[in-house]
């Protein structure tokens, strides 16, 4: 089974080095997943090229995915693809993590409802937003509920050892200390 790493305009690159290091240490496929087949530019300037786009990966691969935090998601708040594919992986029981600003996208989605959950996006904010329900936020740098792991961005760390955990993959959790 792979994990899949979304991948759209904006995305913030630190915040899945160290997931991405874990998963290469334990051996893990994972595979890089855009929007549609052209190059990505992150928000610190990185180009990637997506292998495969939310059109036509195969769900049935995808164990988990991971979803990066972005500085401004403005230009995805309208991609209803985008939260119809995080919809279809949840629904397979794919375990999700979702970092800083990323579990917007989780909430839009509908999945937030009923799970306990953190992000890197103010109160002021999440109530301008209409999308969570402020009865499942917990201040803390991570929280695990239900398959969905969210996490704030300055805990990029502690979010890569806790997936790596709950996926059960063998990598050195002191590595990145």
């Amino acid at each position: 089974m792979t994990t899949g790493i979304l991948l759209y305009p904006r995305f913030s690159e630190y915040e899945l080095s160290v997931i991405l290091s874990v998963l290469t240490q334990a051996n893990h496929p994972k595979i890089f997943i855009g929007l549609n087949d052209a190059p990505i530019k992150g928000e610190a300037g990185l180009t990637c090229l997506p292998e495969a786009t939310i059109d036509n990966v195969h769900l049935d691969q995808l164990q988990s995915l991971v979803l990066p935090g972005v500085d401004d998601f403005q230009h995805l708040m309208e991609k209803e693809a985008l939260f119809e594919f995080i919809r279809k992986v949840y629904e397979q029981d794919a375990v999700i993590g979702a970092i800083s600003s990323a579990p917007f996208l989780l909430a839009k989605a509908g999945i937030l409802l009923d799970r306990f959950y953190t992000t890197g996006i103010s109160k002021q904010a999440r109530e301008f937003l209409g999308v969570f329900s402020e009865k499942g936020y917990v201040d803390a740098p991570y929280v695990f509920d239900k398959g969905i792991l969210t996490a704030k961005g300055a805990y990029f760390i502690d979010f890569a050892n806790k997936f790596g955990q709950v996926l059960e993959l063998d990598f050195n959790r002191n590595w990145y200390r």
